[in-house]
């Protein structure tokens, strides 16, 4: 126990002093993986965003007629009565007051102060609505049949709005991907130059370990640890900047009018989460490629 004691306490001086002996491109390092990794965390939360907004759309719903939040019972069953007996109608869901504050709660469980100028009394219920054939213009004619019903506020065909979606989030994770791609590169080659100055900084040290019987490994780990601390460091900071640009553009699109239809796009804490844990490993695995690279390279220094 006190022989593996004393050598993690070795790999930690070590480690540190090639941190403060480099501080300059540590530095840098960290940055540079932390706009790396932060863009990684940023497609991750765009995907589940995306994917929360489309969610009314799964199961094949292709349009949700939506009543007014006072609606008259036999105004409400009469459009339902209508909707069952439709011959291009598959099948309907009726989403209650009760039901759709609930739906508003789970996308909403970040934002409380938005859920708090909601009442269940002031949304709508709804029917949606999954016709026999998914073709654009039945189901835009389904649509124009019930739009002046009398109770409906309005009809919302998913079509238009899932292609809009999926067509926009696609351009941006791609976007996103080769971005992450350009500068997790470069932020591994930085690591990888930091580690090759810092093992040639301290060649006659490496020399004189190897000498008296010092492995490899031995000598690699401090180098490898060091990678491995920017990556972490440039991890941890890319992960609060996303979750800071986060919060701010979930503010905006429920402060706006102009941005309405990208109020749906939340993200839940278990999602943001997940994406927090990913955007940190994969600062550490950038930094462990390039200084484990480095440390096998340019060990015989």
């Amino acid at each position: 126990m006190t022989g593996l004691l004393g050598r993690a306490a070795y790999f930690a001086r070590e480690t540190w002093i090639n941190v403060r002996r480099n501080l300059t491109l540590t530095v840098a390092a960290i940055l540079t993986v932390a706009v790396g990794v932060m863009l990684v965390g940023l497609g991750l939360m765009a995907r589940y965003a995306s994917t929360n907004a489309l969610g009314r759309w799964q199961g094949g719903v292709q349009f949700e007629i939506f009543l007014e939040p006072n609606v008259e019972g036999g105004q409400a069953d009469a459009v339902g009565e209508e909707l069952r007996n439709h011959p291009d109608i598959e099948r309907i869901q009726f989403i209650t007051q009760e039901q759709a504050y609930k739906l508003l709660e789970e996308m909403l469980v970040d934002e409380p102060e938005l859920l708090a100028e909601v009442s269940v009394e002031s949304l709508p219920p709804s029917y949606r609505v999954v016709p026999r054939v998914a073709e654009g213009e039945l189901i835009e004619s389904l649509a124009a049949q019930f739009r002046e019903r009398p109770g409906v506020y309005s009809v919302e065909t998913g079509r238009q709005q899932v292609d809009a979606i999926r067509e926009w989030f696609n351009s941006f994770r791609w976007i996103v991907l080769l971005m992450s791609i350009v500068l997790a590169t470069a932020s591994a080659m930085l690591i990888f130059n930091m580690i090759r100055v810092a093992m040639f900084a301290r060649r006659r040290e490496i020399e004189v370990m190897k000498l008296v019987g010092a492995t490899n490994s031995f000598i690699r780990l401090p180098f490898i640890l060091e990678g491995m601390l920017h990556g972490l460091a440039g991890g941890v900071v890319g992960a609060l900047a996303a979750g800071v640009l986060r919060n701010h553009v979930e503010g905006l699109f429920g402060r706006s009018e102009i941005l309405a239809f990208f109020r749906s796009f939340t993200v839940t804490s278990s999602q943001f989460t997940t994406a927090t844990i990913a955007t940190v490993l994969m600062g550490v695995v950038v930094g462990a490629l390039g200084s484990a690279f480095a440390a096998g390279k340019f060990l015989d220094v």
